[in-house]
């Protein structure tokens, strides 16, 4: 897409920036048409292809507030960014080079501080040399990158594997209270249980014994009363 408006003036630094002018293209008519049309007859439409939906890219450049990245995220080459590379090819110990290219930068300060007390004017070669040494550096720690997303998301992994296994350690020995607790009103509600019936015996056996002793009670009185009655018999017989 364009990052020209209507008027001309890029767009990409202004604070409000006015919208393209192909949103003007999105009438209903327009999205119609586009419903009813092939998406590859669409994009060879003048109109319709800015409606249109593109393929994503797989290739190429691309252009995010006014900086060019690449489509396919990968570490460029020093060569590709017109660097000298101060390093060998192929596999190295990218410790040592880094160590060595740290005594450089040393090395090329040292250079420099000299340079701007002899000749001034020859600045610029030390400080692109230095700079190089820096680029090269950068380029090297880079290349760690892809180790670094790899152990860090090993970290990651693993935090989350052992809060899990903390959560699930927490749950069992929940689990194992809970179930001890259980276990301990088990034993309580026996023993209630079993106070409860000896109590209940024990009434039980005290109310019998009250029973019989008013039976044994009511006897006697009984037999008194018969005696009573037969003696009143007798002496009203003499009389």
């Amino acid at each position: 897409m364009d990052d020209t408006q209507g008027s001309g003036r890029p767009q990409l630094d202004a604070s409000y920036p006015a919208p393209p002018d192909y949103y003007k293209l999105f009438t209903d008519t327009n999205i119609q048409r586009l419903a009813d049309m092939d998406h590859n007859e669409a994009m060879e439409d003048p109109e319709l292809k800015f409606l249109a939906v593109p393929p994503p890219p797989n290739t190429g450049l691309y252009t995010v507030f006014g900086r060019m990245w690449q489509v396919c995220d990968q570490l460029p080459t020093l060569a590709e960014q017109n660097i000298t590379q101060l390093y060998p090819d192929g596999p190295i110990d990218r410790v040592a080079e880094l160590k060595r290219l740290n005594h450089s930068v040393l090395f090329e300060f040292l250079e420099l501080v000299d340079v701007l007390v002899k000749d001034p004017s020859q600045f610029s070669t030390c400080t692109e040399r230095i700079r190089d040494v820096f680029v090269n550096i950068h380029h090297l720690i880079n290349e760690y990158r892809e180790d670094q997303a790899k152990e860090t998301l090993k970290l990651m992994i693993q935090q989350q594997i052992d809060s899990k296994r903390q959560a699930t350690e927490r749950t069992l020995a929940k689990c194992k209270e809970l179930e001890q607790n259980i276990e301990q009103l088990k034993r309580e509600a026996a023993d209630t249980k079993d106070e409860i019936s000896t109590a209940v015996a024990s009434e039980e056996s005290q109310a019998d014994s009250t029973v019989q002793g008013n039976a044994e009670q009511h006897t006697q009185t009984q037999i008194t009363q018969d005696g009573l009655a037969k003696i009143l018999e007798a002496v009203q017989g003499l009389t």
